[in-house]
């Protein structure tokens, strides 16, 4: 026996049938599960200068889908730019010191070790590999989720057309 479905606050009254459903039921529920669209003024406090310039730069590229990312999502969207942050001064530091450094214990004194940066960069990759997935940042995960890329194409360079 198929489990019950509860009655949500967007229902019609029992009895009562809904020739064309409102639209604004639609907006209703998509705000009932992840909340309106993400408000992109209220920055996190605890994004650095590097992580708000991601920020920012997210803000900008999906300017024109407000809904695209729902308040629910805005942890989701400020731990992916910590990671951001997190790689980019590890990957600085890389560039700058190389990705082997003099040794400072009184073993690896005089010789060269791997740069501790390469660790925090390996790390906060994978961090933002599982973080671009999660919010659909990728193509593959675009895909996966059903926001595929829109190609445009040129009639012009179609023959059959």
């Amino acid at each position: 026996m198929p489990a019950r479905r509860t009655a949500s606050p967007l229902d019609p009254p029992p009895g009562l049938k809904l020739l064309h459903r409102s639209a604004a039921a639609p907006v209703a529920r998509d705000a009932e599960v992840g909340g309106l669209g993400l408000d992109w003024t209220i920055t996190p406090d605890i994004l650095d200068q590097v992580g708000l310039t991601e920020w920012r730069r997210l803000a900008e590229a999906y300017r024109m889908t407000p809904v695209r990312f729902r308040e629910g999502d805005r942890a989701a969207v400020a731990a992916y730019c910590s990671w951001w942050s997190a790689f980019a001064v590890a990957a600085a530091d890389v560039r700058d010191r190389g990705p082997v450094v003099e040794g400072r214990s009184d073993h690896d004194r005089g010789r060269l070790v791997k740069n501790p940066a390469t660790v925090a960069m390996r790390e906060a990759s994978q961090q933002l590999r599982y973080w671009a997935r999660e919010l659909g940042l990728t193509v593959d995960a675009r895909v996966r989720i059903g926001l595929a890329d829109q190609v445009e194409q040129d009639d012009d360079d179609n023959p059959f057309s």
